[in-house]
């Protein structure tokens, strides 16, 4: 406890004029100048404070009472690499923490606080495509990147508590509910470019996602076992998947031409299809289809699989999906299904004696 003071205290603390315990100290900065520290502690038990004292004490021996100001934007360069070595929309990650840095780049982490946070929100917020707001799924992307970067800087030891732990996010509703009628879907078929129509009928038919699609190589398809093989690289989740596919699927990707030296299946104008988005929403148009997006085929596949009778774990084991809760997202409870979840009990129980007369 070392030598004790006036007070008959251990040394460095003392009591107030209004009794409340005072820490009172000299440190040793990094950069060798001298700080005195003057704690107020409070009107606080003497046990209480003997143990703030202590570990104060130790801290600062340690060299672990003052740290160094990190600055947001160092803090920000370690996600990244973080990101990188990680994660597969590093490439977003980059964008988002650009924006990040640009506005709390001269911060130091512990400078950072709700408040700031709000405002940056309300910068970015009508920064949506086309003038629009950004919706609450876009504005929670910036919240949970900066929520990870402040979180890996606190793993690192180079801040002792998460000053923005308070930002909560936005709840979101952007839960899709579009599925295509038949007559939809045939008008979207015939609508489509030969480049462009094979791919939504893949998706459409397996729930393929459309990075999937679009980086989908020769060397996957097994047309002979009727399965298209996606490795771990080739997925959102990371995991190893085999697409079944069907004799009209098989017929149509043997009928897909080849581009000497490329080994993506499907391609335009001799190259790798890099983004379908413009085409596939030109499609939409000369369909007349409205509010439709080409990753909704996804949600048409698991409904139209559901619809079948497929049981649920093998659908999930066809789209990918790893959670119930995820899976209930795309599949698509419509009129029709209602309608026959009641027709399915009349057939099961028959009408009702007197059910008819009652009524009448």
């Amino acid at each position: 406890m070392g030598r004790t003071n006036a007070n008959n205290l251990p040394e460095h603390l003392r009591r107030g004029a209004d009794g409340a315990f005072i820490l009172d100290f000299r440190t040793t900065l990094e950069d060798g100048s001298k700080k005195r520290v003057i704690k107020n502690l409070g009107k606080i038990p003497k046990v209480l404070a003997l143990k703030i004292r202590d570990k104060i004490m130790t801290d600062q021996a340690e060299g672990r009472y003052f740290k160094s100001k990190v600055l947001f934007s160092r803090a920000a360069e370690g996600f990244l690499e973080y990101s990188r070595s990680r994660k597969r929309s590093h490439k977003a990650d980059a964008r988002t923490v650009a924006l990040l840095v640009e506005q709390f780049g001269d911060r130091t982490l512990d400078a950072l606080t709700l408040d700031a946070v709000e405002n940056l929100l309300n910068r970015i917020r009508p920064m949506g495509p086309k003038g629009r707001p950004l919706a609450p799924a876009s504005l929670n992307r910036y919240i949970a990147c900066l929520k990870s970067i402040v979180n890996r800087a606190l793993a690192n030891n180079l801040i002792d508590r998460n000053p923005i732990r308070g930002v909560k996010l936005f709840k979101e509703n952007n839960v899709r509910d579009r599925v295509l009628t038949r007559d939809e879907y045939q008008r979207l078929v015939e609508a489509c470019s030969e480049h462009v129509a094979p791919m939504v009928i893949l998706a459409y038919r397996t729930g393929m996602r459309r990075g999937e699609i679009l980086g989908l190589r020769w060397e996957q398809l097994r047309l002979a076992d009727k399965v298209i093989l996606l490795e771990p690289k080739d997925t959102k989740t990371n995991d190893a998947r085999e697409v079944p596919l069907d004799g009209d699927l098989v017929e149509m990707l043997r009928r897909v031409p080849r581009v000497l030296g490329c080994p993506n299946v499907f391609t335009r104008r001799g190259r790798a299809f890099s983004n379908s988005k413009t085409a596939f929403n030109a499609a939409c148009r000369r369909a007349g289809i409205e509010d439709f997006r080409f990753h909704d085929l996804r949600h048409c596949a698991v409904t139209n699989l559901r619809k079948a009778g497929v049981p649920q774990n093998v659908i999930m084991s066809i789209s990918g999906h790893k959670t119930d809760a995820m899976l209930r997202r795309y599949d698509k409870v419509d009129r029709e299904d209602r309608q026959d979840a009641l027709e399915r009990v009349r057939k099961m129980y028959g009408s009702m004696p007197g059910d008819m007369e009652k009524t009448a």
